[in-house]
C-alpha cells in the first residue's frame, strides 16, 4: 500500500511483515482528506481508502507499491521533497511471521501445506529490495529516506511522525496479529542453517539498509 501525505510531506511505503498493515490504519485517519490512501486487503475497521484512482476509476496507487513506482506516479520533484518511510524487521522474524501467514490465513495462501524446513527450502522470503530500492547500474539505490527498525516502532515512529506535524502518534492496530496464534515455529527452534540461509538470502537488503540486527533495541 501506499499513504502519500502532501501536508506532511510523507511517504508511508508498506513493506511486508513488518507492521505495515496497523501502521496504515492508524496513519489514515491521521492524515488530511486530500492524502492518498490505498485501499487495504482484507478490508479493516478504521481504514478508509482515498484519492487512490484516477477521474475514470482506475487505480493510479495500489497495495505493496514500490518506492520507485510512487515517484513515477508522483514525479521525481515531488517525491524528493518528501520523507519516505519504510519498515523492516530482523530477517528470521520476518520469515517466520511470514511462514505463520501462509499457513494460517484463510485469505492468503489457501491450502499452503509446507512445514517450516520446506518453506525455508523453497526459498520463498519476504524480500522487498525492489520495493524501497532500485537497480542503478550494478549497484542498488535506497529510495526510502528512513528505515525503521519494526523492533523500536513503538519509540521511532512516533517520534519521526511529530517531526513531520503529526504530533502524539499511537500505534494501536494490531491487524492480522490473529496468524501467529497458532504458532508452528518459534525463533529459537530455527535451526543454525536454516538461520544462515535466511540471512544469506536477505544479504543485499541488510547491506542497503545498514541495520545491525544483533544491535540490543
Amino acid at each position: 500500500m501506499a499513504i502519500v501525505s502532501f501536508r506532511h510531506k510523507l511517504i508511508f511505503v508498506k513493506t511486508a511483515k513488518t507492521a505495515g498493515t496497523s501502521i496504515e490504519i492508524d496513519l489514515s485517519q491521521r492524515v488530511e482528506e486530500d492524502a492518498i490512501v490505498t485501499p487495504i486487503f482484507p478490508a479493516a475497521p478504521g481504514h478508509r481508502a482515498r484519492n487512490w484512482q484516477d477521474a475514470d476509476g482506475q487505480p493510479r496507487f495500489w497495495n505493496h507499491m514500490s518506492a520507485a513506482e510512487i515517484r513515477d506516479r508522483l514525479g521525481a520533484a515531488v517525491f524528493d521533497e518528501m520523507r519516505c518511510i519504510c519498515v523492516e524487521r530482523e530477517p528470521v522474524e520476518k520469515c517466520i511471521s511470514y511462514f505463520h501467514m501462509l499457513r494460517n490465513s484463510p485469505d492468503h495462501a489457501p491450502g499452503y501445506d509446507l512445514d517450516w524446513a520446506g518453506f525455508v527450502a523453497a526459498g520463498d522470503f519476504p524480500i522487498n529490495l525492489d520495493i524501497i530500492s532500485e537497480q542503478h547500474g550494478t549497484g542498488r539505490h535506497l529510495l526510502v529516506t528512513d528505515v525503521l527498525r519494526y523492533d523500536r516502532l513503538d519509540r521511532d515512529l512516533p517520534a519521526l511522525l511529530a517531526a513531520q506535524g503529526i504530533a502524539d502518534f499511537q500505534l494501536t492496530a494490531r491487524a492480522k496479529s490473529g496468524y501467529s496464534a497458532q504458532r508452528l515455529i518459534a525463533p529459537d527452534e530455527v535451526t543454525a542453517d536454516q538461520r544462515a540461509q535466511i540471512y544469506a538470502a536477505f544479504h543485499e537488503t541488510l547491506a542497503l539498509t545498514g541495520i545491525d540486527w544483533s544491535a540490543a533495541t
